[in-house]
């Protein structure tokens, strides 16, 4: 019976959003108002969630919503608008963080640090999160969906648009190389990963 109920409230979400974008393609500025303001703390608990830094919050909130409004035209009412919107924004702070690992890498290259070799690497790391910040911002996003908020796969699948058992895939070749990592920094411990 609840589950009825979740599901005419979602019903009931979605129609509501198919008429507010409808009335903005329409060119109706209080309707993108209404939609922007129904969704605005979700989004902005999305990119905390990501751990996006909170001097960069606010800008990605602005930006996401910018890229979907030019893009609004190419948003398919059969899915969830939440869910578009969640990509959208997962998207572009990806973008973001690649572009920043890029200018990181270019600026290491011109300073030319002596490079350590990867052992050296991980018998410098000490704690789980600093395993975690060896994983790239979509392989993070996985492991903190499904390990730490406990997502099952369908909806971590649903949100990225990707295959449930690629993503499974994923998810296991990723844990298998923080175990071996984690043993080669202290034999033994892997299994309490």
């Amino acid at each position: 019976m609840a589950d009825t109920a979740k599901l005419n409230a979602a019903a009931a979400r979605h129609a509501e959003d198919l008429v507010a974008i409808r009335k903005i393609r329409e060119g109706d500025v209080r309707a993108l108002e209404r939609l922007i303001d129904r969704y605005l703390n979700q989004l902005m608990g999305f990119f905390r969630y990501l751990r996006a830094p909170e001097s960069m919050v606010e800008d990605l909130v602005q930006e996401t919503f910018e890229r979907v409004i030019r893009k609004l035209d190419a948003y398919d009412e059969q899915k969830k608008f939440s869910v578009w919107l969640l990509t959208v924004g997962r998207n572009l702070y990806f973008d973001q963080c690649r572009r920043e690992t890029r200018k990181r890498e270019h600026q290491q290259q011109i300073v030319s640090e002596p490079v350590t070799s990867p052992e050296d690497e991980v018998v410098e790391r000490h704690t789980a999160s600093e395993l975690l910040q060896t994983l790239t911002p979509q392989e993070k996003f996985l492991v903190d969906l499904r390990v730490f908020q406990g997502m099952p796969f369908a909806e971590i699948a649903e949100l990225t648009g990707e295959v449930e058992a690629t993503l499974r895939s994923r998810f296991f070749r990723i844990m298998g190389r923080l175990r071996i990592t984690l043993e080669k920094k202290a034999p033994g411990v892997a299994g309490s990963c």
